[in-house]
């Protein structure tokens, strides 16, 4: 199964080519799913999953990987695209190359909120950039174009992920994924970082619509998800060594379904907001509602 392939930064300008090209991307991760007998919990997408808001200059999670010293595009505004669309269209109106475009380094970030939208309708949608995850990992100094620096990313996560071991008839980076060797240590980056519980990963900026997620691995971030002794537990819960424990802790939480109601002492309240509150959820039924989300949410539990 060979994967959809973009078309260029003019066909990206075109929402119908993003919707039709999000819809493959869907349809791809599905047929490999289904013959692998797999199905996806969480997918992490190496794009913007947003616009910026158009009061700000950069997105909160832009923000924190500035003050981390990680550097990144700004993500424009829906306003600024519009402005971006026009610049193109004279462009290429002039005669203008096609690889001479202005704004390329943005115009791709189209299609990453197409993506978004589409896969966020199969399951929990993460937004991800493996130069955050290098850096945190202790890599990521040489940029993956030099000689050397695929390999030294790689084996800087698979300290942490056991993944290359060395092991003879192992597979190797070139079996795991398509592209270029960078894009597949891209791809890996990324699925390191989908295969983490909430509780195993660490994010820049605000979760959970403005926020960079990567391996919680030291204080990289300006921005921490709880951790484990943080976040509350519930009265049922179990220490490593049997024993149970009743507390509660006093941690806020934003609802990671809607993005907007906070809870002042989680979990207290979650249900009653699941049933007939929350805008992020699919259900209508007060029951389904509160499934749905014990389902979708399960890691904050």
């Amino acid at each position: 199964m060979v994967p959809p392939r973009g078309s260029g930064n003019v066909a990206v300008l075109d929402p119908v080519w993003r919707q039709t090209f999000a819809i493959e991307a869907r349809h791809y991760i599905l047929q490999v799913c289904n013959r692998l007998g797999l199905v996806p919990a969480r997918i992490a997408i190496d794009a913007p999953s947003a616009p910026c808001a158009t009061s700000a200059k950069r997105r909160a999670a832009e923000v924190a990987l500035d003050k981390a010293g990680i550097s990144c595009f700004a993500t424009p505004s829906a306003s600024d695209f519009e402005l971006i669309h026009e610049k193109v269209n004279r462009h290429l109106a002039l005669g203008g190359a096609e690889d001479r475009i202005p704004h390329s380094n943005q115009l791709w970030m189209l299609a990453g909120f197409a993506i978004f939208k589409e896969l966020a309708e199969m399951t929990e949608c993460l937004e991800v950039f493996p130069q955050a995850t290098v850096r945190v990992a202790g890599a990521g100094q040489v940029h993956k174009s030099e000689p050397g620096a695929v390999d030294e990313q790689l084996q800087a996560a698979s300290r942490h992920t056991g993944w290359p071991a060395g092991r003879s008839g192992d597979p190797v980076l070139a079996e795991i994924a398509w592209g270029t060797p960078h894009d597949r240590l891209d791809a890996y980056l990324s699925s390191w970082v989908a295969s983490l519980s909430h509780n195993d990963r660490a994010a820049f900026g605000q979760p959970p619509h403005d926020a960079i997620w990567v391996p919680r691995l030291h204080d990289a971030c300006s921005q921490r998800v709880p951790t484990r002794e943080s976040r509350p537990a519930s009265a049922s819960s179990k220490s490593d060594d049997g024993a149970s424990s009743a507390s509660l802790s006093n941690a806020t939480l934003v609802c990671p379904a809607c993005g907007k109601h906070p809870f002042k002492r989680w979990p207290w309240g979650w249900d009653a907001h699941a049933a007939h509150k929350c805008p992020g959820l699919k259900e209508t039924e007060p029951d389904a509602r509160k499934v749905e989300f014990r389902q979708r949410f399960a890691d904050y539990f």
